[in-house]
């Protein structure tokens, strides 16, 4: 079986997505399921591409438990890979239609990724929020406590982000038998 693929998606792709795909690779490994799934991240915006994870993220991913290194330059995602993924998960409403838009660009019979937010697996998150409520907040502007707060704020989707993904594998299974 093929392995699922798994985009996150924020602005820079220094910030949140890099953090996001680091605590998802964890989630999945403790799981079980991490030969299962590939996880990367990207940005919407040109200005980071080649950059390093910023150094608040990587400090806010020790002090949440995490262990170094942390492998990442960010890049920006192409249109022409759209069509690899098969779920992508943005940070904000504006990274959702941005990743829509290039999703609706994908030529007929191509495969074609679905698009939640992130948080829409936070079971926190009220059951009919709308999306502009259920952005991951930017820490960039803030200080290393903001970093901290978003990356314990993101792991409240993993459990059933895990699950959902756990779901994904189970169907594809059964469609390649």
């Amino acid at each position: 079986m093929s392995k699922l693929r798994v985009l996150t998606v924020c602005t820079g792709n220094v910030c949140r997505s890099p953090a996001a795909a680091v605590i998802l690779r964890r989630s999945l490994e403790l799981a079980g399921l991490a030969d299962q799934v590939e996880v990367e991240s990207g940005g919407t915006s040109w200005d980071s591409d080649g950059r390093p994870m910023d150094e608040r993220t990587v400090l806010a991913l020790e002090h949440a438990g995490y262990v170094k290194p942390f492998v990442h330059t960010a890049r920006v995602i192409h249109q022409s890979e759209m069509s690899t993924w098969d779920l992508v998960l943005p940070m904000t409403k504006e990274h959702a239609e941005a990743m829509r838009r290039k999703v609706a660009q994908i030529p007929e019979g191509e495969p074609r990724p679905e698009v939640y937010l992130w948080r829409q697996f936070d079971p926190a998150a009220p059951a009919n929020a709308r999306e502009e409520d259920l952005g991951v907040p930017d820490p960039w502007y803030e200080g290393q406590k903001a970093f901290d707060r978003t990356v314990l704020h993101m792991e409240k989707a993993l459990p059933s982000l895990v699950l959902y993904i756990r779901g994904l594998l189970r169907e594809r299974g059964r469609r390649e038998a």
